[in-house]
């Protein structure tokens, strides 16, 4: 199991969440699912919330280090 955003793997599950891509809970169906780890989980809820564009859908430049 590992993050489907940043590909972090956690030591425990307790560090990964399921979130619904559609946000609709009731749709459980395996394609509605994304594991996501803690912290993308928290921003990803936070931009649905502002009705941001989700983080889902960023390109992101692994190549890139923050110093």
């Amino acid at each position: 199991m590992k993050c489907e955003f940043c590909g972090f793997k956690p030591l425990d599950k307790c560090q990964v969440d399921i979130v619904f891509k559609d946000g609709n809970k009731n749709n459980k169906k395996e394609s509605n699912l994304k594991t996501l780890c803690a912290n993308c989980s928290r921003l990803y809820q936070k931009r649905l919330k502002k009705g941001r564009k989700s983080i889902m859908n960023v390109t992101v430049d692994t190549d890139i280090r923050i110093s």
